[in-house]
């Protein structure tokens, strides 16, 4: 395909063809890079929202969830009850037989 042969016309056409391309190849690559990351946390044992705490979506923009539990050894440890348990509290746990609403707030 030789461009210095086309008309403006044609080269404004193949312009719209290329952008549409490279916009559709975008979104492709968006989604298999997701796939891998969400499959890579998986493999570790998380989920994208335990390692970046729901970051990037519009759901999660200027909301907060306010934590439900607290470690009474060390009260600026707390935890909202979504996701994975923190240590501390898996531990705790572990000690005190299980009981979680020892440490509800």
């Amino acid at each position: 395909m030789d461009l210095s042969e086309m008309t403006y016309a044609q080269l404004a056409e193949h312009q719209k063809e290329v952008e549409s391309a490279m916009r559709n190849l975008e979104k492709t690559r968006r989604a298999e890079a997701k796939k891998a990351v969400r499959a890579t946390a998986r493999d570790h044992g998380f989920t994208v929202e335990d390692l970046f705490g729901g970051q990037g979506s519009a759901k999660g923009i200027g909301s907060t969830t306010p934590p439900k539990y607290r470690n009474p050894d060390n009260p600026a440890e707390t935890w909202t009850g979504k996701g994975r348990k923190p240590q501390w509290l898996k531990a705790a746990l572990e000690k005190n037989g299980g009981d979680l609403s020892a440490y509800e707030i």
